[in-house]
């Protein structure tokens, strides 16, 4: 049997009253009177069948219990105005919220990103590196999410479009002076002197081409693990140790001669950057706008 839920304005009341623990500034929030606050709060506790406050005259305290319920009801309150504040902004006629990892963000997309806004000027772009659910993506049209995915992955979600732009394709890099410092070889197991750099959101990835080259010897857990793989490249710059980078992250460090890949062999993981989005999004003109730019940009870099 469904409870029934306390009415949405003795919460408010409640929500506003404990967070600031004062009837009267609850009341100059919600523009009402504190009496007003008091008796929503009342109508609460009368629906709840305990109190809520412990009352005296010169403060109102929060009971152990409702203290826990108050973090609850806060937290419901803020998705509800976060979640209000997107649908608002999927009624904007141009609106294209864009979800994928730092990165993607900073080594791929944002270098080509000013091209796609000079070729559509009224599109209004907010980039995110917050990744959706699927069902979030499908309750907002305006957003797309470019994410790592499998084939499996892909065929699990049918509810999506998906557009297959970047493979995922793993290489050591270095700067020129570290290899010279290490005096590295074509010997892979000449890692075993150096310091691994990793992304923890890829923890697998020297593991993998480790065991693709045949380098038994070497420790694929050793080194500095890094929150995000930009500032694993970013060390690697640095000269702090050897990154595994994905080729298409890294194609003009290479052609500058910031980092170099000391080994030639590479290894494709199966895997490679989505674009995705909902059916109901593929109707929007911003969306259709980007997503044959992403897959025009994704051609290009294949056929350098």
């Amino acid at each position: 049997m469904a409870v029934r839920l306390p009415p949405l304005n003795a919460l408010r009341a409640f929500e506003a009253a404990g967070r600031n623990r004062s009837f009267t500034i609850a009341a100059d929030e919600l523009h009402v009177t504190p009496g007003a606050i008091s008796r929503q709060i009342r109508t609460l506790e009368d629906h709840l069948g305990f109190p809520l406050f412990l009352r005296s005259h010169r403060e109102v305290k929060l009971t152990p219990d409702a203290a826990a319920y108050l973090e609850t009801i806060t937290d419901v309150f803020e998705r509800m105005e976060r979640a209000t504040s997107r649908m608002i902004d999927t009624r904007k006629q141009r609106l294209l919220h864009i979800h994928n990892s730092i990165t993607f963000t900073l080594r791929w997309l944002v270098p080509r990103l000013s091209a796609f806004h000079i070729a559509h000027p009224k599109n209004e772009i907010r980039l995110s590196t917050a990744l959706p659910s699927a069902a979030d993506l499908c309750a907002f049209p305006t957003d797309v999410s470019i994410q790592i995915r499998d084939e499996a992955k892909v065929t699990a979600l049918p509810m999506l479009m998906h557009h297959r732009l970047v493979d995922v394709d793993l290489i050591p890099v270095c700067s020129p002076e570290y290899k010279a410092r290490l005096g590295l070889g074509d010997d892979v197991e000449a890692l075993q002197k150096a310091t691994l750099l990793h992304s923890m959101m890829r923890a697998n990835d020297w593991e993998s081409w480790l065991a693709h080259v045949g380098a038994r010897q070497v420790d694929a857990n050793s080194g500095i693990k890094f929150e995000s793989s930009s500032l694993a490249l970013q060390s690697a710059i640095e000269g702090v140790g050897i990154s595994i980078a994905n080729r298409a992250f890294i194609t003009k460090d290479l052609e500058s001669g910031l980092l170099i890949a000391p080994f030639a062999t590479s290894f494709k993981d199966g895997s490679a950057f989505y674009l995705s989005y909902s059916q109901a999004a593929a109707k929007l003109p911003q969306v259709a706008e980007f997503r044959d730019w992403m897959i025009a940009e994704a051609r290009a870099q294949v056929l350098v």
